[in-house]
């Protein structure tokens, strides 16, 4: 029956073999695409009940810490409830509580700017703080999903629409990129190079400040769940679903490293003290480091810490700082990396 098809046809069984070759490759490929898009959407997973911080000390918070950021060696913990910035001196494993800034109820998630400052994306725009405290209101933008502030001072801004927006420090708009489905972190790297997650389809994408979209855009991982600049020109990101971490160039994004953590990876931190990635499994109530030297992840160290560990901070001094979003607290630790583990 094929042969008198072939005959009829005249497509040399070659040719028609090629075809249906490169039919089952566009079809399996759109089959991937498809299994990867419905693993998108990554979240912190539950966390098991049982945990045993090991080493340092642990400081109670008010509620669940969503989000940790390092100035120097003071640290702000974003509490959900009330909606504040907790914000401390860290000495060793002491933390000092020195100020508190009230956040919208709606508040998203905190992060920092090389220059010192806090920024917190919410309903109506973005709340600063100036790396001496003083907080100021920039309204009037619209819901922020995320925002991050740019070495020359710009608000970076993101919108559930897909939508990074660059402004002024004030908040006025310079140019609008579309091209994502959403956006849910920004990070810039200290030579300015902007990068944009978007966890429903698991992408992150390159931001060129003048340009009209986002691009070249990558699928990350499984599921990313969240991303830290790692030095000049470079970023890492944690996917929570695949349970691996991936390291990328920023200019423009590209991948670079990609291999297996301890299940469920979500916080992530550079370490400039030890030259070491620091990640939080949230599958297993444990924080690693990973040196990255070698061209693939080494693991370094792997404590055991507080129950849900969303959040992580690194201070200059070397404390690590991880936030429990189950009310566990802080743990404060000055570990020791030593030898490959594993």
């Amino acid at each position: 029956m094929n042969r008198r098809v072939l005959r009829r046809s005249g497509v040399p069984a070659v040719l028609l073999a090629l075809v249906m070759g490169f039919s089952a490759c566009s079809s399996a490929t759109s089959q991937l695409e498809e299994d990867q898009l419905a693993q998108g959407g990554a979240i912190p997973a539950e966390s098991p009940q049982v945990f045993e911080p090991e080493g340092g000390e642990i400081s109670s918070s008010p509620s669940s810490v969503r989000a940790l950021v390092a100035v120097g060696d003071r640290v702000a913990a974003q509490i959900q409830s009330p909606p504040s910035l907790q914000i401390g001196r860290v000495e060793g494993t002491r933390w000092i509580t020195e100020d508190t800034v009230e956040l919208p109820a709606d508040a998203g998630t905190a992060t920092g700017g090389d220059d010192g400052s806090i920024v917190v994306p919410y309903a109506d725009g973005v709340v600063v703080v100036s790396p001496e405290g003083e907080s100021r209101t920039v309204s009037g933008l619209g819901p922020v999903t995320a925002v991050a502030v740019s070495p020359d001072g710009k608000l970076i801004t993101g919108t559930a629409e897909g939508e990074v927006v660059i402004r002024d420090s004030e908040g006025g708009e310079e140019n609008r990129l579309g091209g994502l489905t959403t956006v849910d972190v920004l990070s810039v790297a200290p030579d300015g190079s902007i990068t944009a997650l978007s966890r429903p389809d698991t992408v992150i994408a390159s931001i060129d400040p003048t340009g009209d979209v986002a691009g070249p855009l990558l699928r990350a991982g499984r599921g990313a769940g969240m991303m830290d600049s790692l030095g000049e020109g470079s970023l890492v990101a944690t996917d929570t679903v695949g349970s691996t971490l991936l390291v990328y160039p920023t200019s423009p994004v590209r991948l670079h490293q990609q291999f297996p953590v301890a299940a469920a990876p979500w916080a992530v931190a550079q370490d400039p003290t030890r030259s070491v990635v620091w990640v939080t499994s949230t599958g297993t109530n444990t924080l690693q480091a990973y040196d990255l030297g070698d061209g693939i992840g080494v693991m370094v160290a792997e404590i055991p810490t507080v129950r849900q560990p969303d959040a992580l901070a690194v201070t200059a001094s070397g404390t690590v700082v991880v936030g429990s979003a189950d009310g566990a607290g802080l743990h404060l630790i000055e570990p020791t990396v030593t030898a490959p583990i594993g």
